[in-house]
């Protein structure tokens, strides 16, 4: 990973900046590789702090190369950035 000129080994990030990092990787392999226009976001807040949650659920709310995107979290970070909400109770 490289930020600010400097190159930093992906073993030395954060629990929450390797999960970004991981689900970029991932996203642009989906797009460059498939055909298919869904993606699953399970957990993707997982070891994340508060400003990293908010930022990714920004960045989320912004995608536009997929036609359906499902985001399956105990986090409440992405109320006001999704179009519909199911939340599922006991």
């Amino acid at each position: 990973l490289e930020e600010g000129g400097y190159e930093r080994p992906f073993q030395s990030l954060s629990g929450g900046e390797q999960m970004a990092a991981a689900l970029s990787v991932r996203l642009a392999l989906l797009k460059q590789l498939s055909d298919i226009r869904i993606a699953f976001f399970d957990e993707p807040t997982t070891n994340m702090d508060a400003e990293r949650r908010e930022n990714l659920a920004q960045q989320i709310g912004q995608i536009t190369f997929f036609d359906q995107l499902f985001v399956i979290s105990h986090d409440d970070t992405f109320e006001g950035y999704m179009d519909h909400e199911i939340r599922v109770g006991e």
